[in-house]
């Protein structure tokens, strides 16, 4: 896979370092690129018992490790709900790096595993699809409107989930974002094509990180079960017998966003260990 030397990519939802996100800019830099990580700034006594111990300092930890790859870096902690922080993130990646060459929308929420639709709070509800779909649209509009004027192209590639490919029982809003992503992701990919602009996809299952361990204990506090067991129901659907790791996602990322893929556009790709298949 050819390199992506030159390029600049912001990536969103990066504070983790049990995250996607934190992969996906590790892979891009080793590739490379330079990375922009974005994160949401959280309280440090709410950090796993990890981070702590690595005295974890959400997108400046993921920057310095960038830096350590002989790439450039910036660290934003961002709402990504908000107009004005979109416009600041580009406003300082263009002033630092000087150009944008490439998006990953990341960024994510999920209140997953625990209530039925009736069952949840409207805020949840919304706190969601804020931060899932019109994140999403914030921040894309104005890094597209950046490309678009810079003339040279572009990668934007969205992270759905296997249930944006097929309901999930008490995924709530998280897996109605999830389906409309991958919507996003063919609209805006004929939009952008005729700038050269390449919108594509990926849809991860059951990866080990943070939000996933969430998720099972919300799974295993509704049906009186240990987290564990959970855990070892769902590996038992996917055909290949593990979770995914989070740089499985981000070496689909990287096609997207390299040479290779510059005739795919408009496409979501299932990263998820052959389950589903569609």
């Amino acid at each position: 896979m050819s390199g992506l030397e030159g390029k600049v990519a912001i990536v969103t939802g990066a504070a983790r370092h049990r995250g996607i996100g934190r992969a996906i800019a590790v892979e891009l830099a080793d590739r490379g690129a330079d990375v922009v990580a974005v994160g949401s700034p959280r309280p440090p006594e709410s950090y796993p018992d990890d981070e702590k111990t690595l005295a974890w300092d959400g997108v400046r930890s993921v920057a310095e490790e960038v830096r350590r790859l002989g790439r450039r870096a910036l660290a934003i902690d961002a709402d990504l709900t908000q107009r004005a922080e979109a416009d600041r993130i580009v406003e300082e990646t263009v002033r630092t790096l000087g150009r944008i060459d490439i998006l990953v929308n990341n960024a994510g929420l999920a209140f997953c595993g625990e209530k039925n639709l009736w069952e949840i709070e409207d805020r949840e509800w919304y706190e969601v699809i804020d931060v899932n779909l019109n994140g999403v649209y914030l921040l894309t509009s104005t890094v597209l409107r950046q490309m678009v004027e810079a003339k040279r192209g572009g990668r934007i590639v969205n992270i759905s989930s296997t249930a944006g490919r097929m309901g999930v029982p008490q995924y709530g809003a998280y897996c109605a974002t999830k389906f409309g992503i991958i919507g996003l992701t063919q609209m805006l990919a004929l939009e952008a094509a005729p700038h050269q602009i390449t919108v594509n996809c990926v849809a991860p299952g059951s990866v080990d990180t943070d939000m996933m361990d969430g998720t099972f204990a919300h799974m295993a506090a509704r049906f009186g079960a240990q987290p564990d067991a959970v855990k070892q129901a769902a590996l038992r659907t996917i055909a290949l017998g593990r979770q995914g790791r989070p740089a499985d996602i981000a070496a689909a990322v990287a096609f997207f966003a390299s040479n290779e893929a510059s005739w795919i556009t408009g496409q979501t790709l299932n990263v998820n260990g052959g389950t589903p298949m569609d």
